[in-house]
């Protein structure tokens, strides 16, 4: 049994909340980060760093011919699952309909690929979060140009944070992840959620939050058996051993 606890369902630590419990490691799909959070890499992850790093850079080229979403309606009707496959001729038979014989699937290596293309998705929103130093300076400018009296104002006529960065909870399929990571922590290995929208929402679907069993940090943990998790996920996961979801207590 294993006393890892992986931060859940962010790959990206920039995506964290607060500081987190000691111990608690990103997991790493293969994707090299410059961060000093720590990261766990499983050893028998079947796709090398190389070829993820290449398969990355194809979908993000493939992805250009389309800069409307509109234009992605046969992809993204495939699902998330199918969002993410092991070739660039695999997506665009999904687009176009065009019969090509898809190799045989291999889930551990689609769930890598699939964990991969979630952490660049999270990633572009990291990014754009960066930028809010910037525009918040900007912002300031420009309020002073323009005679008003605070930033307040300035947010009044629709220059607003929401609109400008979404949250994450919302725009990334979060659910679609878990089975995929199921297939590379090591048995008894604890998830923790650190977004307090994401645990709302595990709440909301009647999973039963009570406070963890000898911690000194106050969280609250679920465990979940095989049908917990397909309330949670829409689909059938075979678990060796209940996962057990860590988080913070809610707030009123």
């Amino acid at each position: 049994m294993s006393d890892m606890v992986v931060h859940f369902p962010w790959l990206h630590p920039k995506l964290g909340h607060g500081p987190l419990p000691e111990g608690v490691v990103f997991f790493d799909p293969g994707v090299d980060l410059i961060t000093d959070s720590p990261r766990w890499r499983s050893e028998d992850l079947p796709c090398p760093a190389s070829e993820i790093r290449a398969l990355l850079r194809s979908y993000m080229e493939f992805g250009e011919r389309f800069p409307r979403s509109s234009d992605m309606k046969a992809y993204q009707a495939a699902g998330l699952d199918n969002f993410y496959t092991d070739t660039t001729m695999d997506i665009k038979s999904q687009l176009t309909g065009s019969r090509v014989e898809p190799e045989a699937a291999d889930p551990r290596r689609q769930a890598q690929i699939l964990l991969a293309m979630a952490l660049s998705r999270e990633g572009q929103f990291v990014e754009m979060h960066e930028q809010e130093a910037r525009l918040e300076a900007a912002r300031s400018g420009f309020a002073e140009a323009l005679g008003l009296d605070d930033e307040e104002d300035f947010a009044d006529v629709s220059v607003t944070d929401e609109a400008l960065f979404p949250r994450a909870c919302v725009d990334l399929p979060w659910k679609g992840l878990l089975p995929s990571l199921l297939l590379f922590l090591p048995a008894g290995a604890r998830l923790f959620v650190s977004d307090e929208d994401v645990a709302r929402e595990l709440v909301s679907l009647d999973l039963e939050f009570t406070p963890c069993a000898q911690d000194p940090d106050g969280l609250i943990c679920c465990t979940l058996d095989a049908d917990g998790l397909e309330r949670l996920c829409g689909i059938r996961v075979d678990l060796p051993t209940p996962l057990t979801i860590m988080a913070r207590p809610l707030n009123p």
